[in-house]
């Protein structure tokens, strides 16, 4: 019942807009620092993989290799955690995942120079497939990838064309929300590469801040589920 009823909870744009602005930063963030691994869209280092697979290139090969399974791993992870931990609550399981993202790059600020790409890539790449699993919708209905745009480029030419073409006024105002979440995703990625060129390693505090704001939004919804419950 309380899945079902988070599921017909409003959730507020601000949200996804602040998620997927982190997974903007963690993209910069892993490939700018850290060996040019794309820890949120694994698209990348899939094609990566197989290039280097086909020079031979073995330990290239496990480079992009690791960061993919880490991704897989916090999928699966976070599925388990969600129905067994917290009995399929996703507003719990968002505040979890909330609260460990910004503990995670918080201590990553911390590591000393020279640390290897490999396991900070890996960290985040599980990291990153928490918060896609656990935010993907905005509004009451509408889904969208919270890590990075593809997904999302394709809602937005399917909205502005019910918008446009269809004359759906209601899908022209969903297509700009996705347009911006996409620029949401890119003021990350600007920031993170301004912030880098100040405070180095330390530009990870500026996503643990974003997961403490979305942390506070998660909660405002919380109370809105409860009252609904018969």
């Amino acid at each position: 019942m309380e899945q079902g009823t988070a599921a017909r909870t409003k959730v507020p744009v601000r949200l996804g807009l602040t998620v997927i602005c982190a997974g903007g930063f963690m993209d910069a963030y892993s490939y700018l620092l850290h060996g040019k691994v794309f820890a949120t869209g694994q698209t990348g280092n899939i094609v990566l993989l197989c290039l280097n697979l086909a020079d031979g290139a073995w330990l290239g090969v496990l480079h992009y290799l690791a960061s993919i399974l880490a991704f897989v791993t916090g999928i699966v992870l976070s599925k388990h955690v969600l129905v067994r931990v917290h009995n399929g609550s996703s507003h719990r399981m968002q505040r979890t995942v909330a609260v460990f993202e910004a503990l995670v790059f918080a201590l990553m600020a911390l590591l000393p120079p020279g640390v290897p790409d490999l396991p900070v890539n890996c960290a985040i790449s599980f990291c990153a497939a928490l918060s896609f699993e656990n935010f993907r919708t905005f509004g009451t209905k509408s889904a969208y990838a919270s890590v990075f745009c593809t997904g999302n480029l394709r809602s937005l030419g399917e909205t502005l064309y019910d918008g446009l073409i269809a004359g759906n006024r209601h899908e022209l105002h969903r297509s700009a929300r996705y347009a911006a979440l996409i620029l949401s995703f890119c003021v990350g990625a600007v920031c993170c590469k301004l912030l880098i060129d100040v405070a180095g390693g330390w530009a990870s505090l500026a996503i643990s801040a974003l997961f403490i704001l979305s942390l506070r939004y998660v909660t405002e919804t919380e109370p809105r589920a409860q009252s609904a419950r018969p």
